[in-house]
């Protein structure tokens, strides 16, 4: 089972599998930076680190009350935290969740379709 690809900008990144070893997971793959309080965020586009970026656990999430924040988390499912805490973040919530069938099953080639769904 393969669980890790080589970015060309972002690097090795390592996913998680599902239970089901159908599926691949990438959590809190970088997309998006905050430079400041109140201002326009900036594309990501450096490396995640040099060596491989460890993206199996959630990336922290935007500061919300709790009744949206609780939304959230019913969207994703059974969702196992650290600590027990769900960690919030005004400067690094900007991280995307990719999942994708299981990388043995798709061609260097062949594309896959990508769906992005936004809740504002």
């Amino acid at each position: 089972m393969i669980t890790q690809i080589e970015h060309p900008i972002l690097g090795r990144i390592r996913g998680l599998p599902s239970q089901s070893q159908k599926t691949v997971q990438f959590r809190n793959i970088k997309f998006a930076k905050i430079p400041g309080r109140w201002q326009d965020p900036i594309l990501f586009s450096e490396r995640l680190g040099d060596d491989e970026f460890d993206a199996t656990r959630f990336g922290p999430c935007c500061p919300q009350k709790a009744e949206g924040l609780n939304f959230d988390l019913g969207l994703i499912g059974d969702v196992k935290l650290e600590h027990d805490e769900i960690l919030q973040s005004e400067f690094e919530c900007l991280n995307l969740v990719v999942t994708v069938p299981q990388l043995d099953n798709v061609t260097k080639n062949g594309g896959l379709p990508v769906m992005v769904w936004c809740v504002i």
